[in-house]
């Protein structure tokens, strides 16, 4: 018999609207999704691929750490700010 698993307010990932955003989608906070994962059981690499995919991060053939998502989201919104172009974070002219 299938055993029903309520959550409680705290185990629920909540996502996450930056101010004066419009309608851009809501990104889930990725280190509290991760860490309520694990609580559920998953292991820190299935805890973190999992966080990747609601991030919108693609996970085929990678295996993420909650530091790269965190750092990866960070480098995504200082591009969509415009603080960070295409040619930022190259190699230095010499």
């Amino acid at each position: 018999m299938p055993t029903e698993v309520a959550f409680g307010a705290s185990a629920t990932p909540r996502p996450t609207i930056a101010p004066g955003r419009g309608n851009r989608a809501a990104v889930p906070a990725p280190r509290r999704t991760y860490r309520t994962l694990t609580a559920l059981g998953l292991s820190p690499d299935e805890a973190a691929n999992l966080t990747a995919f609601m991030c919108g991060i693609p996970i085929e053939g990678t295996h993420w750490s909650i530091r790269q998502i965190n750092e990866l989201l960070f480098l995504r919104e200082l591009q969509r700010s415009g603080r960070f172009g295409r040619k930022d974070g190259g190699s230095r002219p010499h």
